[in-house]
């Protein structure tokens, strides 16, 4: 369903699970890349094709709000780390790009994600972020967000597709990301029906694992 974001969404149980996974996976992935001792630098551009207005009703954050707080303390506890082992800091540069269909959704994320940003900005200073906005279905966008991470040279890409339904993202979008990026990761959300519709109900033990 879609989401009411100017009236306050609320918060299902299933985004709460979500969200714990992307925070968790957020944290583990950065301090996963910048474990080399040598480095000085990672870069990584996080897409959100379904953005929406960043808080719920209840006042926790959706997945836009959740990266920037997740990056900010993988970097802290990245650099402590490294500090102890007499390493030198790793300067982490994100581009965030924010896109979602709704007007009301994106015009309300961007007074979120602003505070959020500049506060990173002055007690984060190894974490340097820029964020885009985009204001289409994901399918129109998607080329326009081929461009900024060509633009920027990027190869280390995180999607996080969790549309409404299965029908938003083709299958060769999904194909295309994967053949694009060296190091390319998508959390990609699906109606589990789909998947459902093509299991063999005649052999129950197959379709049981």
């Amino acid at each position: 369903k879609r989401y009411e974001w100017a009236d306050g969404a609320k918060l299902e149980e299933h985004s709460r699970r979500k969200h714990k996974i992307l925070r968790e996976y957020v944290f583990d992935y950065l301090t996963v890349r910048c474990r080399l001792p040598q480095q000085e630098r990672f870069r990584l551009a996080i897409i959100d094709g379904f953005a929406g207005g960043g808080r719920y009703q209840c006042g926790s954050p959706g997945s836009p709000l959740i990266f920037i707080e997740e990056l900010k303390r993988a970097v802290d506890a990245v650099n402590t780390q490294r500090a102890v082992q007499g390493l030198g800091a790793v300067e982490v540069e994100c581009l965030l790009i924010f896109n979602d269909a709704s007007r009301d959704a994106i015009e309300l994320l961007k007074t979120h994600v602003a505070p959020m940003q500049a506060e990173a900005s002055q007690n984060c200073p190894k974490l340097h972020l820029r964020v885009e906005y985009l204001n289409e279905f994901f399918e129109a966008a998607y080329p326009d967000i081929k461009r900024l991470l060509g633009q920027g040279r990027y190869r280390s890409v995180i999607f996080n597709l969790d549309q409404c339904g299965h029908s938003h993202v083709e299958r060769n979008t999904i194909l295309d990301i994967m053949h694009s990026y060296p190091a390319a990761e998508i959390f990609y959300t699906f109606v589990i029906s789909s998947l459902l519709a093509f299991l063999q109900k005649d052999q129950p033990e197959r379709l049981r694992a």
